[in-house]
C-alpha cells in the first residue's frame, strides 16, 4: 500500500465517531524492518481502533435506510404526470359538480319564494301582538277605519299616512286590524338599524334571499371581503319589493282589488335614510296611479308627515289619519279596571300623564310598585323629564326662545291649539327645530299645532312664575 493510500485511510477513520481512537505512527514505510512483511504490519500500524458497540447515530442510520429504501422505490415506480393530470381532473370535475349544484339549489329557492309570496298574500303576514289582551283597550272608532283602509275597493288609486305622537297606540292598533283583516295585507316593521332593512321585507314576505342559500355567493363576499352592509341591505328590500310587486299582480287578478303594504315606523328612515323614505312615497304613489297596491306609512307626528306633504308625490296622499290620545273616559277606565287603581289615585296619575297609553303605563307601574304620587317621587320624574325638552327647546329662562316662547304658551293655554303657519311666525326659521324637541307637537290632518303632551301643560302651571308672569 503506497503512502497517500495509507494517509486517505487515516483520514476517513478519525472522523467517524467521537469515540474513535488513533494510534499516530509518523515512521514512514521505508523505516520498517526489512525482515517483517509490509503489507500486514502496516494494516496493524494504521487500523483505528473503536468501541466495538455501534454508537446512536449508526443505529438511527440504519434504521432509516431500512425503512426508507422501500418508500424511495414506491415513489421512482409512481407516474407523476399521470397522477397530477388525474387529479387536475378530479378536483375540476368536483368543482363543476358543486356548483352546478348550488346553481341548482339557489334556482329551486327562486321557484319556491314565488310560491311562498304568494301564499303569503293570501294569509296576510300577521304580524306579533304588542299589547295583551287583559291591558288591551277597545277603541272602535279607530279599528273600524283602519279596517277599511287595509280593504281597499277595485280601483283604489291612493296611499295613506297613519301619525300620532308615540305611546298612542298606533303600532298595536295597526298590528291588530292587520291580524284580523289578514288577507292581502304586508306588514313591514322598519327596524332602527338600517343594515337590517332587507331582513325585516324577507320576514314579512316569506322571501329568501340567494346570497343567503348560495355557497357559491358567500364565498364570494369572503374572497373579495365584501362589507358593505348597508349596500346589499338596499339590494335586498328592493329585490323583496320588486318580488312584491310581481305577486300582487297575482293577488289583483285573483280577488280584484289591490293588496296592501304597511310601512310601520318609517320615522326611523329620517334623519340619515331619508332618501329611502322619498323612493317609498314616489313608489306608493305610482303604484297608486296604476293601481298595483296600497301603501300606508305609520310614523310619529315629528318630521316624516312635514317632508312627505313638501313632496309632489303627496298629491295621492288621503288625508292623514292621527291616533290621539285615549279621552279622560277610557284613561280612568284603564286605569281602574285594567290595573285596579282606586278612582281618586287614577285621576291624579290621569292629570299628570293625560291619556298617552304609554305614559299611562308606565305611571300605573310605578304607582303599583309603592312609589307614591303625593310623595312627589312619581311626580317629580315625570316633571323632569319635560323640563328636559324644554331644555332642548331652548324655552327655558335665560335661553334664547324663553320670551317667544312665553308668548305662545299663554296663547296655546287659551286655544289649545293655533295653526301652524302662526305657530311658525313665533319661531321663524327655527320652527323645525322647537318642534323637534316635543313640547309642540304638529298635527297634519288638521295643520295645527298643540302642546306635545298633557304633562307639558302640567309642568308649565307648576312653574308658573317662569312662564305665565309678565317679566318672568
Amino acid at each position: 500500500m503506497s503512502s497517500s493510500k495509507i494517509t486517505k485511510h487515516f483520514r476517513r477513520s478519525i472522523f467517524p465517531s467521537r469515540h474513535t481512537r488513533q494510534v499516530l505512527f509518523l515512521q514512514r514505510q521505508n523505516l520498517v524492518s526489512r525482515n517483517s512483511e509490509p503489507v500486514p504490519f502496516q494494516l496493524l500500524l494504521y487500523r483505528p481502533y473503536t468501541n466495538s458497540a455501534p454508537n446512536d447515530f449508526e443505529k438511527w442510520k440504519f434504521a432509516w435506510n431500512k425503512k426508507w429504501t422501500p418508500i424511495q422505490t414506491y415513489l421512482r415506480s409512481i407516474n407523476w404526470k399521470k397522477r397530477a393530470w388525474d387529479t387536475t381532473v378530479f378536483l375540476w370535475s368536483g368543482g363543476v359538480i358543486f356548483f352546478a349544484g348550488d346553481l341548482l339549489y339557489t334556482w329551486q329557492v327562486s321557484l319556491l319564494n314565488e310560491r311562498l309570496i304568494n301564499e303569503t298574500m293570501e294569509k296576510g303576514t300577521r304580524p306579533k301582538l304588542t299589547v295583551s289582551e287583559d291591558e288591551y283597550i277597545d277603541r272602535p272608532e279607530i279599528i273600524d277605519l283602519l279596517k277599511g283602509i287595509f280593504q281597499p275597493s277595485k280601483n283604489y288609486s291612493h296611499y295613506h299616512v297613519i301619525c300620532g305622537e308615540h305611546g298612542t297606540g298606533k303600532t298595536s292598533l295597526v298590528r291588530k286590524v292587520a291580524n284580523e283583516v289578514k288577507q292581502g295585507v304586508i306588514y313591514v316593521d322598519i327596524p332602527p338599524n338600517f343594515n337590517e332593512m332587507g331582513y325585516e321585507f324577507g320576514k314579512a314576505l316569506n322571501f329568501t334571499f340567494e346570497e343567503d342559500v348560495s355557497l357559491t355567493m358567500r364565498l364570494k363576499k369572503k374572497i373579495l371581503n365584501e362589507t358593505n352592509d348597508a349596500k346589499h341591505s338596499y339590494s335586498k328590500w328592493e329585490r323583496a319589493m320588486h318580488a312584491f310587486k310581481g305577486a300582487s299582480t297575482v293577488y289583483k287578478k285573483k280577488h280584484g282589488k289591490p293588496p296592501v303594504i304597511i310601512y310601520d315606523n318609517v320615522n326611523q328612515l329620517v334623519p340619515k335614510h331619508q332618501e329611502i323614505l322619498e323612493i317609498f312615497q314616489d313608489n306608493a304613489k305610482r303604484d297608486a296611479v296604476e293601481n298595483n297596491y296600497v301603501a300606508v306609512f305609520v310614523t310619529n307626528e315629528g318630521s316624516v308627515p312635514r317632508i312627505m306633504e313638501s313632496r309632489s308625490s303627496w298629491s295621492r296622499a288621503k288625508k292623514p289619519v292621527e291616533i290621539g290620545d285615549f279621552s279622560e273616559e277610557e284613561s280612568i277606565e284603564y286605569l281602574t279596571k285594567k290595573r285596579k287603581i282606586n278612582e281618586v289615585e287614577a285621576k291624579k296619575l290621569y292629570e299628570l300623564v293625560g291619556g298617552r297609553i304609554v305614559e299611562l303605563k308606565d305611571v300605573a307601574d310605578d304607582f303599583l310598585s309603592g312609589q307614591s304620587f303625593e310623595g312627589g317621587i312619581i311626580k317629580m320624574s315625570k316633571l323632569t323629564e319635560v323640563k328636559k325638552k324644554f331644555d332642548s327647546a331652548k324655552l327655558l329662562r335665560n335661553q334664547s326662545n324663553h320670551e317667544v316662547g312665553k308668548c305662545l304658551i299663554r296663547v296655546l293655554l287659551d286655544s289649545k291649539e293655533i295653526d301652524t303657519d302662526v305657530f311658525r311666525e313665533y319661531f321663524k326659521d327655527k320652527y323645525g327645530e322647537v318642534l323637534e324637541a316635543n313640547v309642540f307637537a304638529y298635527h297634519p290632518s288638521r295643520d295645527t299645532v298643540t302642546f306635545q303632551s298633557k304633562s307639558t301643560e302640567y309642568y308649565i302651571r307648576e312653574n308658573a312664575n317662569i312662564f305665565l308672569k309678565q317679566g318672568s
